[in-house]
């Protein structure tokens, strides 16, 4: 079996639930005596491709670590003869009630997925948050015996903005049991960030709140990256908490974190406005085939990814656009396009891959020549040429589509480079929805 072969045959059974799978360019004879006469040169219908892509949120466990140290001498007696302290970090394993909040912190805890015990969840845009780091304080005496134990819950909520270089987070811990020889504990947290991020306010809450079994401390953070205008700056932010069953607060942090290496928090001052994002989380660019103002044009992309070829990632590659589009599209090809106004009103050059992207600026030549028609409530492709037929290994797609359609898809395109801050040679997944 082919590569074509084989994708044909991958394509076919991840989409054998939609109603409008089959394709009339690989239908068997006696389905297309069936069809419509104008429809026996269709190569197919247009429908939903929504091709392998990265994830588009991501996710990792609370790791799992310990840290003890001894108990002054002359705080001994009051804990029962304890002569050291532990803490123990490991991820939570049922999720714990979400504290109601304030107005002013709703949009904080909204930023991302804070219903997943024991995890980290992050998407591009939003945000990231920790729920469900579980820390066990307790306190032994000389033989090791257990004389009492605090469990905490560590929740926090990070809003990114795509548009601002500040941003904001909320922390909150809480202590959800007691034992024996521990009451209370008394909590201090701070937080850092590296590189060019500085907080400009490191407390979720001023000094030490002593909890009881049942409290609960929360507050929010800020901080601001200082990238330099046309650069780009990775960021991890750092998370210290100290825990004591006394008055005394430690010298050092007996829990720290930061976040985890899979989730990269970028800052950058490269396009108009800068921002931040998770850009480990690859941006999607999604387009409709009910869309009115530029269905026509995801006809020709779901053509492209579905009948053509494995469609990598696109790359984007914005200034190209010009030189690849006349070696697409214009005179820089060896065969330019050829409007057809009689097909289609204001028809223009729409190419697939774009010319903005790395993987455009294939000579037109090469590319199949199409025309999407809506049809029966269908966007059903027709070949545009009857002097260049079809191998269905071509390396892109010139679709004869409205100015208003390629207008439109192009719009939609600069808005998520903006949205979604997606630099220079980053890759973006296309897709197609209903």
């Amino acid at each position: 079996m082919n590569r074509h072969a084989r994708r044909l045959s991958s394509l076919a059974a991840s989409l054998a639930a939609v109603a409008s799978l089959s394709l009339a360019g690989s239908a068997k004879a006696a389905d297309e005596a069936q069809q419509p006469e104008n429809r026996q040169q269709a190569l197919g219908v247009a429908k939903t491709v929504d091709l392998p892509t990265e994830p588009e949120r991501g996710q990792a466990m609370v790791s799992i670590e310990e840290s003890c140290s001894p108990v002054a001498a002359s705080e001994r007696a009051a804990l029962g003869g304890a002569v050291k302290a532990c803490v123990e970090t490991r991820p939570m394993k049922a999720s714990s009630t979400v504290t109601a909040r304030t107005a002013e912190e709703a949009d904080t805890v909204e930023a991302c997925d804070i219903t997943k015990p024991g995890k980290w969840t992050w998407e591009r845009t939003k945000g990231i948050c920790l729920n469900g780091k579980e820390v066990t304080f307790t306190l032994s005496d000389e033989q090791g015996a257990v004389l009492g134990t605090a469990l905490i819950d560590v929740k926090s909520s990070m809003n990114l903005r795509y548009d601002s270089l500040t941003w904001n987070e909320l922390i909150t811990v809480k202590v959800t049991k007691v034992t024996n020889a521990v009451s209370n504990v008394n909590i201090k947290f701070d937080v850092d960030c590296t590189s060019s991020c500085s907080p400009t306010n490191n407390r979720p809450w001023t000094g030490t709140k002593t909890l009881g079994q049942g409290a609960e401390a929360s507050g929010s953070v800020t901080y601001t990256s200082n990238v330099a205008s046309g650069m780009r700056d990775n960021i991890r932010t750092k998370y210290h908490m100290y825990i004591t069953a006394t008055g005394t607060t430690p010298t050092k942090p007996n829990v720290s974190w930061e976040l985890p290496y899979q989730a990269n928090l970028r800052c950058d001052a490269e396009l108009t406005t800068p921002g931040c994002v998770f850009s480990d989380i690859r941006a999607s660019l999604k387009y409709s085939l009910s869309d009115p103002k530029h269905a026509a044009a995801s006809a020709a992309y779901s053509f492209a990814q579905g009948r053509l070829r494995d469609w990598a990632p696109l790359t984007r590659a914005d200034g190209l656009n010009t030189a690849n589009r006349k070696r697409t599209c214009e005179e820089g090809s060896s065969d330019p396009f050829v409007h057809m106004y009689d097909e289609v009103l204001g028809d223009t050059c729409d190419e697939f891959p774009f010319a903005g992207s790395l993987e455009g600026g294939t000579d037109g030549a090469l590319c199949a020549d199409i025309i999407p028609r809506y049809e029966d409530g269908a966007w059903w492709i027709y070949p545009a040429r009857t002097d260049k037929p079809f191998t269905y290994e071509e390396p892109c797609v010139r679709a004869h589509v409205s100015g208003e359609a390629n207008s439109s898809a192009g719009g939609k395109y600069g808005a998520l480079v903006k949205s979604a801050r997606i630099l220079d040679i980053e890759k973006y997944n296309v897709s197609v929805i209903e």
